[in-house]
């Protein structure tokens, strides 16, 4: 028989404890941050520099027959430049003044009409004169021709000098060098600007040249001979000469 029933007994009532949290390894693939040094300065990037040596294709550019005919060119101006630079010293500082005689064996003086003015008339001279000159000591391998010219100088009440060309010659390499000439007569007229020939006195004739050079400059030589001249006081009134 059973006997009377025992009263339930209370279960104790407590809280569990609490575990202790322990940090859980991070895994592999995780990435972490963590304070570290200060970066370093970026560097600036420096390309290396290309290479001086030309590459087959330009070593084939540079043989070929057009730049080789043109270095052949610029070598061949510079030998031909440096060359006449040599023939122009050689010659630059030769003395090419020759003595000159001139004889004036007539005067002729004429007043007539100037056609630049209205109603103006002026003295023209007329001259017939000899000339000798040797000319050989002024060519030299440098000269190619000579160009001679006589001119007159003279002085007027309105001009203190006066010139004039009467006569002109060219004087090639090879020609005849010696002149000997007679009774040449003016090539070109002796005009004056108003009436300054008559009873002039004072017509001084001179030979000069010009020297052609193969490379150089064009000097200008006068002769070391001159002749002074007097114009009559009256005036030719015949038309012949």
């Amino acid at each position: 028989v059973p006997g009377p029933a025992q009263p339930a007994r209370p279960r104790p009532t407590h809280s569990p404890r609490p575990r202790p949290r322990t940090a859980r390894p991070a895994p592999a693939h995780s990435l972490t941050w963590s304070p570290g040094p200060d970066p370093a300065p970026a560097r600036p990037c420096v390309q290396p520099a290309p290479s001086i040596h030309p590459g087959p294709v330009a070593a084939a550019a540079m043989n070929t027959a057009l730049s080789r005919a043109n270095s052949l060119f610029a070598f061949s101006l510079s030998v031909m430049a440096a060359l006449t630079l040599g023939c122009f010293l050689s010659t630059a500082f030769k003395q090419r003044s020759v003595a000159v005689r001139i004889h004036v064996s007539k005067v002729v003086l004429k007043n007539v009409e100037d056609f630049t003015g209205p109603r103006e008339r002026s003295d023209l001279g007329l001259i017939t004169f000899d000339l000798s000159a040797d000319l050989k000591p002024i060519f030299d391998w440098n000269v190619k021709q000579l160009f001679l010219y006589l001119s007159a100088e003279y002085k007027t009440r309105n001009n203190a000098l006066n010139q004039v060309v009467l006569w002109d010659k060219i004087v090639l390499r090879g020609d005849q060098t010696k002149l000997e000439m007679k009774d040449v007569k003016s090539k070109y007229f002796f005009f004056d600007d108003g009436n300054g020939l008559r009873g002039n006195e004072n017509i001084t004739l001179s030979l000069s040249w010009n020297v052609v050079p193969n490379a150089g400059i064009l000097p200008l030589i006068m002769g070391s001979g001159h002749y002074s001249a007097a114009f009559p006081q009256s005036y030719e009134m015949t038309k012949s000469y």
